[in-house]
């Protein structure tokens, strides 16, 4: 029967409004349907969240690469932020471990006094943080052109990786940075599309000023702002020169103010605007390394999928080493509960310090933790590969000419994430060059980077159904992977460790 306004009943094209129609795949092609994406979301999401708090629970206290409750307790004690060579992780910024301390006062005054016990809440302030740092996620990919379905993935991918929930079960400075950064991308988002309300850039200034304060590695904000600041002036988005001028002051020149204030006073008392402490003990004298210097320009992720820790004539590659420990506990923390032969763990872990030879036996790794290894090494160059293709997308002048100027100056925020957190890596690196100066945990400021270059790269798979469903099946098993990685650990310790989860 022939519609009424259609008369000869032929099926109208439809025409793109604005930019949203190329983000927007045809329904017919989609794999899940349209209303299946939130519970997706939301079944990803509590996964992602269960999978972290079980970590969390099961780590016992003491599992940790630095000891950062010891700034924690100091400022508990004294009620005052300690000096920089007060202890040995006293030197990094204090926003994480002032909001600890008045977090470890709560729980005290709510009886918790014990101090096994405070130590684990500490552990669980810094799962919360890891677990919002998902939300945030989520809420930058909703404010970018990009479909849901590639949304869903790149989530996915964040809340499965296995270096993120890691470091939420480890009390560390790491995950706050992670989270602080997000938020101060999330609300520079926000800030664009409100058109730089007052209340909302100083919101987004005593962030970002906070962010500075978190971790060295989170000074990627500062380019980030810059750069923002730079495309906003470039395609001319302020209503006006006053506008202009104060977004500049708020975004821009008070975090700057404060940060340089604090570096002076950093210079003046310790010699150093941004002290380490390496002056007690310097990892580049003790640690084991392949070479003087690491290889900045190979990827050799095949090499570790037979054996995914640091071993030996495997440690020059340096951004093998960070992609390995995204996807895999390369630096162990938690394979030593995996094992019954833990005594090859602890020489392992003599020779990890500078103390002790490599020992001679062959590692002590069960077959099912080398295949869940290996494939998470291998399956995880299938995002990576689509994150680089999402990187090539943003530069595309095709698909830059699709979307809106306000659009493209968002999209400027990633690319200089990913670059300046690349850039600071390399700097440690060249400093410091032995394993400990290649972790994919200092990567991770870049997350918001990795879900939009993955989605990007996602949606490029979208026009064929048969290539849809195939990424569907991919990033499923890779989810799977992550999952059974995470669980194994957690039952491990569980059943060997019991006595661990409290102190």
């Amino acid at each position: 029967m022939a519609n009424r306004h259609n008369p000869k009943g032929k099926r109208k094209a439809q025409r793109p409004r604005g930019g949203a129609a190329v983000f927007t795949p045809p329904s017919s092609d989609q794999p899940v349907r349209e209303l299946d994406y939130k519970s997706l979301f939301i079944l990803f999401f509590i996964s992602g969240s269960l999978l972290r708090i079980l970590l969390c629970w099961s780590n016992p206290p003491g599992n940790f690469f630095d000891n950062h409750f010891e700034p924690i307790l100091l400022i508990m004690k004294t009620g005052a932020i300690p000096g920089k060579n007060d202890c040995w992780q006293c030197y990094h910024p204090p926003v994480f471990y002032w909001i600890s301390a008045m977090a470890g006062h709560v729980a005290m005054h709510l009886g918790m006094v014990n101090l096994a016990q405070l130590l684990k809440f500490f552990q669980f302030v810094v799962c919360f943080y890891g677990i919002l740092t998902l939300v945030v996620l989520y809420l930058i990919l909703k404010k970018l052109p990009l479909s849901n379905f590639s949304r869903l993935l790149a989530f996915g991918t964040a809340c499965f990786l296995p270096r993120h929930i890691y470091m939420s079960a480890i009390n560390s400075n790491d995950t706050i940075s992670y989270l602080f950064v997000a938020v101060s991308i999330y609300l520079l988002l926000v800030a664009i599309e409100k058109k730089f309300p007052f209340l909302l850039l100083l919101s987004v200034s005593v962030v970002i000023s906070a962010t500075l304060f978190t971790k060295y590695t989170s000074f990627v904000v500062l380019p980030i702002v810059l750069m923002l600041f730079a495309s906003l002036a470039y395609k001319r988005l302020f209503a006006s020169r006053k506008q202009a001028l104060l977004s500049f002051v708020l975004i821009i020149l008070v975090p700057v103010t404060i940060l340089s204030a604090h570096l002076i006073w950093n210079k003046k008392h310790y010699d150093s605007p941004l002290p380490w402490n390496v002056t007690r003990s310097d990892p580049s004298l003790i640690q084991p390394r392949d070479s003087e210097h690491f290889d900045f320009f190979t990827f050799k992720p095949w090499e570790s999928i037979d054996l995914p820790i640091i071993v030996p004539g495997r440690m020059h590659s340096f951004w093998t080493l960070v992609y390995n420990g995204m996807w895999f506990d390369n630096e162990p923390k938690f394979l030593y509960f995996l094992v019954a032969n833990q005594s090859w763990w602890d020489h392992y872990y003599g020779w990890l310090r500078g103390e002790e030879k490599f020992p001679e036996e062959s590692p002590s790794m069960s077959q099912p933790t080398r295949l869940l290894g290996a494939g998470l090494t291998a399956v995880g160059l299938f995002p990576l590969l689509l994150m680089v293709r999402g990187f090539g997308n943003v530069f595309s002048r095709s698909w830059r000419s699709r979307i809106t100027a306000e659009e493209v100056v968002k999209m400027s925020i990633f690319p200089t994430l990913l670059v300046s957190n690349m850039a600071v890596m390399t700097a440690l690196a060249v400093r410091l060059p032995v394993y400990a100066a290649a972790k994919a945990s200092y990567f991770l400021n870049s997350l918001p980077a990795f879900v939009v270059f993955l989605s990007l790269g996602l949606m490029t798979c979208e026009k064929s159904k048969h290539l849809k469903w195939t990424v569907m099946i991919a990033f499923s098993f890779l989810f799977c992977l992550a999952s059974v990685h995470i669980l194994h650990v957690v039952l491990s310790i569980l059943v060997l460790k019991p006595a661990n989860l409290l102190g």
